[in-house]
């Protein structure tokens, strides 16, 4: 072929996978009336090479079969018709693999991916940087830092946190939430990697919440995951603070944010527009028409200096429980009335980016979080049905953590 496909890093079954489409690369410059009618080359094979760039077991997959061939020797063999499917071969470094894909119909993919990384090595890309992170918390420049979390992968939330400490800014403290829903291993994981945090045991968060709510606001808060993060945030101290959800990565200064608090009680990176959702859900409990400077707030990432009593707070969660709402955004929707007439500053989406409204170029393994190009303070992965799991957050690990020189065009055109 005159050009070569565009492969491109995505998840499958939460795993990283170099993935190229067929169908989509051969109906280039077609405008079919109904894009599943093209591009299938039906019957025929495409035959391409690949070349290793390290030793290890190679994962792949196809729909449908694959031949492969690698110094002559066919190694791997299938000519089966089926749906994207994994095989496996044990590669040396820099071997080149001739293969031959055929299609018989629908759907044409065939992607590439290293072996999993073993769970006893996830701790070593943090306890690399863990002596620069201990260095920077040992000069705090901002408030402490908030995080609840389920735990579910505990690679990715402390990933998010050394990012912060790494590249945003240093906090005074960091305190974890949510050590009732965590695994032994999530638990002993935490403790190695995180030997600066505090976690704040769920027996201490309960006695705090029930101090200023009583058991029925514990209770609510222990059946609901968004009452509970509502709770840790607007009940339970240190009053002024950032809280990040753990499904965020810092990829540069978030100074404008934390100087913020001078003149203001919250600064938040936005969200799409959702006054009118948030107004049905607490309008009337707290008497308000609009939501002008709150409407678009979330609460993934925001800076707060708290003006506001813990009892009428609590008082006010319990009158809302009777319309829970849809999850996050009868958290956001309390958040954005309660703080609808206090000095509260929207943060740039150029710069606190979302990329479930904005995209991400390159997507979530193709994007060069080392040198940053758009210059993005934080990227937040909310919202969508596949976030970065364990696997992929060691995979991108060793660019969050560290900046690096934009890479040349040629390296990104052989990458």
């Amino acid at each position: 072929m005159p050009y070569l496909p565009q492969p491109r890093w995505e998840l499958l079954h939460g795993e990283p996978c170099w993935l190229i489409d067929w169908r989509e690369f051969f109906r280039t410059g077609l405008k079919p009336w109904d894009i599943r009618q093209s591009g299938e080359m039906r019957r025929f094979h495409v035959v391409f090479q690949i070349r290793t760039t390290g030793a290890g077991r190679f994962v792949f997959y196809d729909d449908d079969g694959s031949i492969i061939r690698r110094s002559g020797e066919v190694v791997h063999c299938d000519r089966t018709a089926h749906a994207m499917q994994p095989s496996e071969l044990d590669v040396a470094a820099g071997e080149l693999l001739e293969i031959a894909q055929w299609q018989l119909d629908g759907a044409w993919t065939w992607g590439a991916a290293a072996a999993a990384v073993p769970s006893v090595a996830r701790e070593c890309y943090f306890l690399q940087a863990l002596e620069e992170v201990q260095s920077r918390l040992a000069h705090p420049d901002g408030p402490p830092l908030k995080i609840y979390t389920q735990g579910s992968c505990p690679a990715r939330s402390a990933l998010a946190i050394y990012s912060m400490i790494l590249r945003g800014y240093s906090p005074e403290a960091v305190f974890l939430y949510g050590d009732y829903q965590w695994s032994h291993d999530t638990r002993a994981f935490f403790q190695q990697v995180l030997p600066f945090a505090t976690v704040v045991p769920s027996g201490e968060v309960a006695d705090t919440i029930r101090r200023w709510g009583g058991s029925p606001l514990e209770h609510l808060a222990q059946r609901n995951w968004f009452v509970m993060k509502t709770c840790i945030s607007l009940l339970c101290e240190p009053r002024e603070f950032c809280l990040m959800d753990d499904d965020i990565f810092i990829l540069g200064p978030v100074r404008d944010a934390v100087e913020a608090l001078r003149d203001h009680v919250f600064a938040f990176a936005p969200d799409a527009d959702y006054e009118q959702l948030y107004l049905s859900l607490w309008g009337g409990i707290l008497g308000l028409r609009s939501l002008h400077r709150t409407g678009r707030l979330n609460t993934g990432l925001f800076w707060m200096r708290n003006p506001h009593d813990p009892h009428r707070v609590a008082s006010l969660l319990l009158r809302g429980s009777h319309n829970l709402g849809p999850m996050g955004l009868w958290e956001q929707g309390f958040f954005a009335a309660l703080f609808a007439n206090d000095a509260t500053l929207e943060l740039p989406t150029q710069r606190y980016f979302y990329p479930l409204f904005d995209g991400l170029p390159g997507g979530i393994l193709g994007y060069d979080y080392g040198s940053n190009p758009c210059g993005f303070a934080s990227v937040h992965f909310g919202g969508l049905v596949e976030k970065p799991a364990d696997t992929v957050a060691l995979a991108l690990a060793p660019q969050v953590l560290h900046r690096s020189e934009p890479r040349p065009k040629e390296a990104v055109m052989n990458a």
